[in-house]
């Protein structure tokens, strides 16, 4: 009788042209996904650009905060006309963000709805749900 054949090294290992397959797969896959969110953000910003008029976005502000930041350049990188509340500068911006009751910032006001946070698409809900029928 024969001694069984042992397993070879190959195919106990994946191969380095299943490993490239597999990483073009995932870099498809990352790469779709960024097209796809740059193409959502896209959209918003021109639906926003059609409905926005000037002193209807301000954002409540502070220097340190990174997701303020984040709001800023978005915003800015969609064309939008908006206003920023800094807090830490303004004893009025200060007084109204207190009066809410807040617990951080970013916080929106929109037409008179406020929101804690930055979402492009609440932003976009809430210009239009103000619009004319």
């Amino acid at each position: 009788m024969k001694p069984a054949a042992k397993p070879s090294a190959t195919t106990s290992q994946p191969s380095t042209r299943s490993l490239l397959g597999l990483l073009l797969v995932l870099l498809l896959a990352w790469g779709a996904r960024e097209w796809l969110a740059h193409r959502q953000t896209a959209q918003q910003g021109h639906a926003l650009r059609q409905v926005v008029k000037a002193d209807d976005i301000v954002v409540y502000t502070t220097d340190t905060c990174p997701y303020c930041a984040q709001a800023r350049a978005w915003l800015n990188g969609q064309g939008l006309p908006w206003r920023e509340c800094n807090v830490e500068h303004s004893e009025q911006c200060r007084a109204d963000y207190e009066s809410r009751g807040a617990p951080g910032v970013p916080m929106l006001k929109v037409r008179g709805q406020w929101q804690l946070g930055f979402d492009p698409a609440w932003l976009l809900d809430t210009l239009k749900a103000g619009q004319p029928v």
